[in-house]
């Protein structure tokens, strides 16, 4: 088990040069030998999604007041600490709702047996995790009978499956 910082990420500009992500884990290397891949982003300004045909997204507003993506046409609000999914080759706009989001991607090619996210609040738990983030600021989270603290977007990684239980805040697990 690896506790990651956010504050320690590289700043890596998005596929389409118009945002900022920072990884966090994958199962292969980047730019494109991987099955799976969890990283954050910063979106400060109204802007078009990245293409990436082959694979499902995730989406999870992390932090601040949320955003309205437009998916093929239609408006999706996404709230804070909601989770949206999408195909990698939609056309998708991301508009903000008052301010700067912070948001959790997790992206699967077809054929990855990787699950989808599980958002877990204060007493509830998540089971057979690979990695743990706190969203929507700082969380305490107890997995194998250790209780650890974590900032906004902080995760724990390297969890070989899993289970943990949320004592304060709440985390997206994957």
């Amino acid at each position: 088990m690896i506790v990651q910082r956010a504050s320690e990420r590289a700043a890596v500009p998005w596929r389409n040069g118009l945002g900022v992500q920072y990884e966090i884990i994958c199962d292969g290397s980047l730019p494109d030998d991987w099955t799976w891949r969890l990283s954050t982003a910063d979106i400060t300004q109204d802007v078009p999604f990245s293409s990436f045909p082959g694979v499902t997204r995730e989406f999870c507003a992390a932090d601040g007041n949320g955003v309205t993506l437009n998916i093929n046409g239609v408006d999706h609000r996404c709230e804070p600490g909601s989770d949206t999914t999408f195909r990698g080759d939609d056309l998708v706009f991301a508009t903000l709702i008052d301010g700067p989001v912070r948001a959790l991607n997790l992206m699967m090619r077809d054929g990855s047996t990787a699950r989808p996210l599980q958002i877990a609040r204060v007493g509830q738990h998540a089971v057979q995790c690979q990695v743990i983030v706190a969203i929507m600021g700082s969380a305490s989270v107890e997995v194998a009978n250790q209780v650890v603290e974590l900032g906004l977007l902080d995760a724990i990684i390297d969890l070989e499956e899993m289970n943990a239980v949320v004592h304060i805040g709440e985390v997206a697990a994957f």
